[in-house]
């Protein structure tokens, strides 16, 4: 009887497990899906700003309740389709050079830029709420886009192309806002920006080698945002130098760059 090498025989039982093959297509249809039902929930009672008066209930009817459903659906289809370990997990082949970790480090000094400018004398509840949503926006928007979308996209083509549509299906998702009333150019910027940090989230999830660092500060960053006071179209308005951190994530991005080409020449 032949034997398996030694540490293979995981691999060839995880990919027994997979019952749909990760494709771009695939991951696309999801993120597709994503999108839909945020369209829907906007279309149901309640579901558009202002409905509601109260902050915390507002919140809760738009955020939390309709976001609960998606990322249980989300967690089924990637337990389902045998996912799970490309979707949250990097592979010893997929690690990145260390200064990776300069973004997730230099993203916490513009979070902290935006936090600083929360008034944390608002009522509990509301800050509880907005917490619970946020956290579940970045739990959802990280395991649609770097999660299944970016699985699906390495199952069909090489890292480059795949990180670069991660950032732009990020940034047009955010068009959504538009549903809410948001002015169309400064939802375009927007476009532009969360299509940016997009490319942020992938290096912190490669630099992590899995996504829940990028969840926890996905989440960290909206809740500075939804505390403070900014409405879905806004990027916040940090101190002079949580400013200069994002300028300075901008200035890697194009090492990022780089770095992932590179990367994309290997044998896979």
């Amino acid at each position: 009887m032949p034997v398996d090498p030694p540490g293979t025989t995981s691999t060839r039982d995880e990919a027994e497990d997979v019952r749909v093959r990760p494709t771009v297509l695939v991951g696309l249809a999801v993120v597709a899906t994503y999108a839909v039902l945020i369209t829907i929930d906007d279309l149901l009672p309640g579901g558009s700003d202002g409905e509601i008066t109260d902050p915390a209930l507002a919140f809760l009817r738009t955020h939390v309740l309709p976001l609960t459903i998606i990322a249980v659906l989300l967690v089924v289809f990637v337990r389902r389709a045998g996912w799970w370990a490309p979707v949250w997990h990097e592979t010893p082949r997929q690690r990145v050079p260390r200064w990776w970790w300069a973004f997730p480090a230099v993203y916490l000094v513009v979070i902290a830029g935006n936090l600083s400018q929360v008034d944390w004398t608002q009522a509990l509840t509301y800050l509880l709420v907005v917490a619970a949503g946020t956290l579940l926006v970045g739990f959802t928007e990280e395991l649609a886009l770097r999660g299944i979308l970016l699985t699906g996209a390495r199952g069909s083509w090489s890292e480059l192309p795949a990180f670069f549509l991660t950032c732009l299906v990020f940034g047009a998702l955010h068009t959504l806002n538009l549903l809410h009333g948001a002015p169309l150019v400064p939802t375009l910027i927007q476009v532009a920006v969360t299509s940016f940090l997009g490319a942020v989230y992938y290096a912190i999830r490669r630099a992590a080698g899995g996504l829940w660092l990028a969840i926890a500060l996905h989440f960290l960053a909206d809740f500075a945002l939804y505390a403070a006071g900014y409405s879905d179209s806004s990027n916040g308005n940090p101190p002079l130098w949580g400013a200069m951190a994002l300028t300075l994530l901008g200035v890697l991005s194009i090492p990022l760059i780089v770095s992932v080409a590179r990367q994309a020449r290997q044998p896979r």
